[in-house]
């Protein structure tokens, strides 16, 4: 699959933004959201302290998003999230 047009990230953008997280890991499925969202605006540095800093579920979704972003994975970011969000 090839890499992700600017229009399909930015689409993908407004579909992680409209998503409402809901329940008792609201606040934790925002923060994750918003990794994706910063994935998919200007990027992550994989190598950086912070990055290690993060919680593994916010690693693997930046990394999950940038792997969508480059065309290596199908599934978008803003898919999946189930009941976390509304």
């Amino acid at each position: 699959m090839s890499k992700r047009t600017a229009k399909e990230i930015a689409a993908e953008i407004r579909a992680l933004k409209r998503l409402v997280p809901v329940g008792v890991f609201a606040a934790k499925t925002r923060a994750t959201i918003q990794i994706e969202i910063d994935a998919l605006e200007s990027g992550i540095d994989f190598t950086a302290d912070e990055f290690f800093e993060l919680p593994d579920e916010q690693q693997m979704a930046a990394q999950d998003a940038e792997n969508w972003k480059n065309g290596d994975h199908d599934d978008a970011p803003s898919e999946g999230w189930g009941t976390l969000v509304k």
